[in-house]
């Protein structure tokens, strides 16, 4: 799973979901991903729990960039995905290039499984050149997205409309 443990842990209305997550799984070996910011906060949880473990760190193979200029709408890439906050917003985006020929895989939280599912493959496949996603893209999946653009510097955090941070 791929999971950002700490902003997950902390909100009031994922954090038990967070939790659940990740000790309510049943296997014998979990893999978690995420920023180093985390690091200890599973150690205290893994440590309180008695649980054998092991970290590993790894390197980004290919550097982050941050482009310099903003993104317009017809600046649309094959393997680009457009993040933005809420279902209305990826139905929007997606349904304004799919006006214009372009094919989207669209992925939002109450998306049910198989959906999305379908969404990953089609994405992966090429057969949807770009994807339009909530944040819910950030639990569990790795796909060959080129560039990400954050279509909106604000969201609904659970209790307020806040700007994005780190």
């Amino acid at each position: 799973a791929v999971i950002d443990e700490v902003q997950m842990i902390k909100d009031e209305q994922r954090g038990a979901a967070w939790t659940r997550a990740i000790l309510g799984v049943r296997s014998r070996e979990v893999h978690l991903c995420g920023a180093l910011n985390s690091k200890e906060l599973l150690i205290d949880i893994l440590e309180d729990l008695e649980e054998e473990y092991e970290i590993r760190e790894y390197q980004r193979n290919i550097p982050l960039l941050i482009e310099d200029s903003s993104f317009s709408y017809r600046d649309i890439k094959p393997g680009d995905a457009l993040v933005t906050f809420s279902k209305k917003r990826v139905l929007q985006i997606a349904g304004y290039y799919s006006a214009q020929g372009i094919k989207a895989s669209m992925i939002y939280g109450d998306l049910p499984p198989e959906v999305r599912r379908e969404q990953y493959r089609a994405f992966i496949a090429k057969e949807n050149s770009i994807l339009v996603t909530t944040d819910a893209i950030g639990m569990g999946v790795n796909l060959p997205i080129r560039r990400i653009v954050f279509m909106d510097i604000r969201k609904f955090d659970g209790s307020e409309i806040r700007y994005l941070n780190s």
